[in-house]
């Protein structure tokens, strides 16, 4: 695969890989945390056949994209703005964005924050805040404080891409993926992301996000469970909900044909796709 890199508006070097079919039609794919662009490869894939025109990006700090240990660089956004420049970079006119997990994070603070640069969200597995985190101000500072401790650890991290072929069908805690995850994504990116995340919470911009939105989510998700889901289902003014049945967090690897058909649905009630009679 070969991609492209742009340079953010703090002068990052964000990579990213984009399909051409029509001009005037594009998917934008974020893919969750820890992972990279090559996520997504089914599903756009598939788009690409029945002629839609798609990006995926590698988040900050994930696959190609630069790294840093600055904590300030990763702030959400920043990931936002990312995705702002690179919309801007490649002058693309209402675009639908799909994020999964992190990436859902990422697209809800960026439709809440620039709600004039797209078209539709689609929402897969995802929260407005890291799971398995209450607020509780001494446990945000004690994982902040682990975090920061386990920074010591000397760096280290695989480059490139991976075949995310071989964790198609794995459970929500899988050690091999996780493992995978922390290698590719580098360990003091992927521990700095987690310390600069303690604090998220995008629960108060779940009102402001006023474009069609569907919201995906597999009915045995045991990281975000369905009721996260029908929360922001309830929150988002112009969403919908689709629960997968038997499906779990992996969604992306687990449910590619699943995943396509309700965001085909989707596109197609939104008037982005023609709906033929």
């Amino acid at each position: 695969m070969s991609g492209q890199y742009l340079t953010s508006f703090d002068g990052a070097k964000i990579y990213y890989h984009k399909t051409l079919r029509d001009k005037t039609r594009w998917l934008i794919f974020l893919h969750g945390f820890g992972g990279d662009l090559t996520a997504w490869d089914k599903e756009r894939d598939y788009f690409s056949r029945i002629g839609i025109s798609s990006i995926a990006m590698d988040l900050r700090g994930h696959g190609l994209s630069q790294k840093s240990r600055n904590r300030d660089f990763y702030k959400v956004e920043n990931f936002s703005k990312d995705l702002r420049s690179l919309i801007k970079a490649e002058k693309l006119l209402q675009p639908v964005i799909i994020g999964h997990c992190f990436g859902g994070m990422v697209a809800m603070y960026f439709q809440a924050k620039f709600p004039n640069d797209s078209k539709g969200l689609v929402l897969v597995d995802t929260s407005f805040k890291p799971p398995f985190l209450s607020f509780n101000p001494i446990e945000r500072t004690f994982l902040k404080y682990l975090f920061e401790l386990l920074r010591l650890i000397p760096d280290f991290h695989l480059n490139g891409h991976r075949n995310f072929d071989e964790f198609a069908g794995t459970n929500d805690v899988n050690i091999k993926r996780i493992l995978s995850d922390i290698l590719h994504t580098s360990l003091q990116s992927y521990l700095t992301i987690c310390e600069s995340l303690v604090d998220l919470n995008a629960k108060q911009l779940l009102r402001q996000i006023n474009v069609p939105t569907l919201v995906i989510e597999g009915e045995k998700d045991s990281i975000f469970p369905p009721e996260i889901a029908r929360y922001l289902n309830q929150r988002i003014k112009k969403s919908e909900l689709d629960l997968i049945p038997d499906a779990n967090h992996i969604l992306v690897l687990n449910n590619p044909k699943d995943l396509e058909k309700s965001i085909e649905s989707f596109l197609k009630k939104i008037g982005f796709i023609p709906q033929v009679p």
